[in-house]
């Protein structure tokens, strides 16, 4: 027997992003930010610093009061150095109105020890609103 092949730091770099985002975000884990967000990590989302997990954990309690049922899909996972990306999809349901929405995202994470130490986020804010709205946007083109 052949013993199994050892895992790459990148491949755990993946992983662990892949964890975040299941863990926490589908399955509701909230006690895994404190594992995986580093005392002193810092997430860009968009125009917003975020720092320490303290911070995400206010972040993540409003975006669960307003989203329910939400469901995020890897879509592309990269990685290269101490940094992982991963393209995704995302589905949540509105907790007011009760509409369903579809967005996609990027996170962009750098790895120290096992934990997030620096992260960058962009996703359709825009799209979202929009899908939300009651009336539909004017096309801006």
């Amino acid at each position: 027997m052949s013993a199994s092949p050892a895992v790459s730091t990148l491949d755990q770099n993946k992983q662990l992003t892949i964890r975040w985002f299941e863990e926490i975000w589908n399955r509701g884990n909230r006690d895994v930010i404190v594992q995986l967000f580093a005392s002193d990590g810092v997430l860009y989302d968009g125009a917003t610093l975020i720092r320490g997990p303290a911070e995400f954990e206010r972040f993540y309690d409003r975006l669960r009061a307003q989203f329910s049922d939400i469901k995020i899909s890897p879509v592309l996972v990269l990685a290269e150095g101490d940094l992982a990306c991963v393209h995704w999809f995302a589905e949540v349901k509105h907790s007011t109105s009760g509409k369903s929405a579809h967005i996609t995202g990027t996170s962009i994470v750098r790895i120290k020890d096992g934990r997030f130490v620096e992260a960058w986020q962009n996703w359709d804010a825009a799209g979202l609103a929009a899908q939300l709205a009651d009336t539909p946007p004017a096309p801006l083109f």
